[in-house]
């Protein structure tokens, strides 16, 4: 008999626990932050194009009061290339010049759920650039750069009522809580790690989609 009443507590449980995982996609833009840079009486204006790539989220609610659940989250983007532009315009001479972006994140939110479920949290991003070719024909520069820094996120939301597996969609916004600069000495030095932290996103805006279950 207590057998019996143990196994029925745990199934009674199990659609409970169920609800406290969440898996999804999404897709990004990623604006560049422009730099200038200034020799003499000289200026110029470097930054990549936007980035756009797809991504994958995964999520576990660790508390749920009310409303309210708190969720730790795992977040990938995958790799995206786009031009570096020089004053507006992409660099063309003497190769192109390209700028790839993509991350890996871990973080934590609180979310409400109400008519719409609203969140907002911080993560660590590690985004990993990686510039092409060379700069302007003057300096050859060709790199990888990881560069961790946290950012903090904001979501609303529309989860479809299901008895199991709840889908959802939503839309997102991200800003980075540290940035850097480029100076001309930094492209004098051939310093390729100034040069992609200076071009790196300065925010991110998605839309995603999954299932909690």
């Amino acid at each position: 008999m207590r057998k019996t009443l143990a196994l029925l507590a745990l199934a009674s449980a199990l659609p409970l626990a169920a609800q406290s995982f969440e898996a999804g996609v999404l897709y990004t833009w990623s604006p560049s932050k422009a730099q200038t840079v200034t020799q003499g009486s000289t200026s110029s204006e470097i930054k990549a194009d936007t980035w756009k790539a797809a991504g994958l989220r995964f999520g576990y609610n660790f508390v749920h009061v009310g409303p309210m659940e708190i969720q730790g989250n795992a977040t990938i983007q995958f790799n995206n290339q786009q031009n570096v532009l020089v004053n507006g315009q992409s660099a063309t001479s003497p190769q192109s010049i390209t700028e790839e972006y993509k991350y890996w994140a871990v973080g934590a939110a609180v979310n409400w759920d109400f008519l719409v479920r609203l969140g907002v949290g911080l993560e660590y991003r590690t985004e990993k650039l990686h510039f092409n070719q060379s700069f302007g024909g003057v300096n050859q520069f060709d790199g990888s750069t990881n560069y961790g820094r946290p950012w903090i996120r904001g979501t609303a939301g529309f989860t479809i009522p299901a008895p199991i597996v709840k889908p959802f969609i939503g839309v997102e916004a991200a800003f980075p809580l540290t940035s850097s600069s480029l100076s001309y000495q930094d492209l004098a030095n051939s310093d390729i790690n100034a040069l992609n932290k200076s071009i790196a996103p300065k925010a991110q805006y998605g839309i995603y989609a999954g299932i909690r279950f």
